[in-house]
């Protein structure tokens, strides 16, 4: 596993358990690649820098199975009042030459962040952010220098100097604190991390009936159930197909609920 923040911690539990597998970690300075604090801009989207994290470790390792995760925040997708986030583990088989990712949206997050001006308020938000369990990031609102930021900070003491350093830094006088995503001072993330790779490993275990390939699992998700009452289609899931990483073999399953119709309530012909 390509890491520079321990996150084999959490994906290693779920890989023995559900296959047998030990979880080696490959530490690289996967920063080089984007940070949440900002000094360097990730390229592309999540699921690509999970790509390039693992390529990057299989191919100095010359391995032939690699796995990477990437993680993004901010607000929910559906309801963008609240905060998510979203996890990425993607996998390579260079032995059997697939590729395969998982992803899940996560609403149990503690991801925040603010403009503040005073110490007062700074321990506030502290506490709405579960520190000091869950590490912060402070800069100076306006920064002068993007050098300027203080990262992993954990304990009362440097969340004070933290604050005073970047209050006396910034041309407006005002301190930006988020909560830091970084995954080895997250546990919160951790535990989403670890519920994905039980995801992943649980994929890996499912073999492709017709080629018997790892992998098999689910592709794409059709939306359209027709609304109970005006028959109209809905964006509730019809169908969802399972398929294949190496065949092109696939099979289309009705919803396990049973639910042969949508409830009025989500008909956005009956409700526009």
């Amino acid at each position: 596993m390509t890491t520079k923040h321990a996150k084999s911690i959490a994906v290693a539990p779920g890989f023995q358990e559900i296959l047998g597998a030990a979880v080696a970690e490959y530490p690289i300075d996967t920063d080089a690649l984007g940070t949440f604090s900002g000094e360097v801009k990730r390229r592309g989207s999540a699921l690509d820098c999970a790509r390039r994290k693992c390529e990057w470790g299989l191919n100095l390792l010359n391995a032939k199975f690699g796995i990477a995760s990437e993680g993004s925040f901010g607000p929910h997708p559906y309801i963008p009042f609240i905060p998510a986030g979203r996890e990425v583990l993607y996998f390579i088989d260079r032995e059997r030459n697939f590729h395969l990712h998982v992803s899940r949206l996560c609403e149990k997050t503690n991801y925040r962040a603010k403009t503040i001006d005073s110490f007062e308020a700074l321990q506030t938000f502290a506490a709405e952010t579960q520190f000091p369990s869950h590490a912060l990031i402070v800069r100076p609102n306006r920064m002068k220098s993007r050098d300027f930021i203080f990262n992993g900070i954990d304990t009362p003491e440097e969340l004070e100097r933290a604050f005073f350093h970047s209050g006396m830094q910034s041309s407006d006088g005002l301190v930006w604190v988020e909560t830091d995503m970084r995954a080895h001072v997250n546990p919160t993330r951790m535990s989403e991390i670890a519920e994905l790779a039980r995801q992943l490993a649980q994929r890996l275990a499912t073999r492709c009936p017709a080629c018997r390939a790892p992998g098999w699992g689910l592709v794409n998700a059709e939306k359209g159930l027709r609304c109970e009452y005006c028959d109209q289609p809905t964006d509730m899931i019809e169908h969802e197909e399972f398929g294949c990483v190496l065949c092109n073999h696939t099979v289309e399953i009705q919803r396990r609920d049973g639910l042969v119709s949508a409830p009025q309530l989500h008909c956005g012909w009956c409700n526009p």
